[in-house]
């Protein structure tokens, strides 16, 4: 997608051609809404000539007046990216779903839990430290000393909210074992702001840790990431374990998983191979979308920028599409 700037993700701006496609409108509707003024966009110089070009204020304008047509999740919305295992490319996965989705027209909030913050990077968050608010100052403290959720989140677009992650979060597990039904803390402090977004993301650490038994006690959908090798399909087995001593302690806890395939490359025979074992193994849990290992990912993460801007040509934009629509599209219709 060629825009006006190669910045990162909220200083993009868009053609009425790229707003038609992204969320599903004519152009002639575009003009509509240009000509009552429900959006405004600006005049941009690019090269010898000038367009106009539209902004996050204008997306949001226009997923308002189309809010109706729009898929919405409603009892999916919180969905839990997890993997016990490190290096499947979970956060890049969960960042530009959250990236696309709210694009799309969805209001989207991202919830980092992972110390290594980086969802939070990949959002354009740079400039974070130990002083930065995270998730910990809502689950621990004593009364009034717990911060307000809805405080934590830091505005990406006007569609986008992102509660951040730093160091200090790898600190919360003592501090969480001595709170009061500890397993459900998480899921207390987001009830209250449900109904507030459209979608819920949450980026876990991986390790069976407390705070990631939070996440999945929260979760609507638990979406994980594997990598197509064979350390990665065979540690599922080990997240499958995890979710049945959940189920035996907790009745409620019944949530649907869908496993996404990543980092495949038809080129190795490894991948190929990992791959079927996945579809012979948890086949009923694969979803349709099988990410590509794609160089353009890295790039568009290290750039805060979403891979189907980066560049719009590439697979990883292609399957990161294909993705979120099958996510949306499919909670959306079992919602209804």
């Amino acid at each position: 997608m060629q825009g006006t700037n190669t910045g990162s993700f909220q200083d993009y701006q868009f053609n009425i051609k790229q707003l038609s496609e992204i969320l599903g409108i004519s152009r002639a509707a575009v003009y509509q809404l240009e000509k009552n003024k429900d959006i405004k966009g600006q005049e941009v110089l690019c090269g010898s000539s000038t367009k106009k070009m539209f902004s996050w204020d204008d997306i949001s304008a226009i997923a308002e007046k189309f809010k109706s047509k729009i898929p919405r999740p409603k009892e999916n919305k919180v969905k839990v990216f997890a993997n016990l295992k490190g290096g499947v490319g979970k956060s890049s996965i969960s960042s530009q779903f959250a990236m696309r989705a709210s694009a799309c027209g969805l209001k989207t909030l991202l919830i980092d839990l992972d110390p290594q913050a980086h969802a939070t990077l990949s959002l354009g968050m740079s400039e974070i430290d130990e002083n930065t608010p995270t998730i910990l100052n809502c689950l621990v403290g004593r009364g009034t000393e717990k911060a307000d959720i809805s405080k934590m989140i830091q505005t990406i677009t006007p569609l986008l909210g992102l509660i951040p992650s730093n160091l200090s979060l790898s600190s919360i597990e003592i501090k969480l074992h001595s709170e009061n039904r500890r397993a459900e803390k998480l899921k207390a402090i987001l009830d209250p702001i449900r109904n507030q977004w459209d979608l819920i993301i949450i980026d876990t650490n991986p390790s069976a840790s407390l705070l990631n038994i939070n996440a999945l006690l929260a979760a609507d959908e638990l979406c994980v990431v594997c990598a197509t090798d064979f350390l990665s399909v065979t540690g599922l087995k080990q997240l499958f374990d995890v979710l049945k001593d959940l189920q035996e302690d907790f009745e409620d806890f019944r949530p649907p998983v869908r496993i996404i395939p990543n980092l495949f490359d038809v080129r190795e025979a490894i991948a190929q191979e990992a791959l079927g074992l996945l579809r012979q193994n948890y086949g009923d849990f694969l979803t349709n979308t099988v990410v590509r290992k794609n160089v353009d990912l890295k790039e568009a993460q290290k750039a805060s920028q979403a891979v189907w801007i980066y560049n719009k040509k590439s697979s990883a934009a292609e399957d990161i599409i294909a993705l979120t629509n099958e996510l949306i599209l499919e909670a959306s219709e079992n919602d209804h």
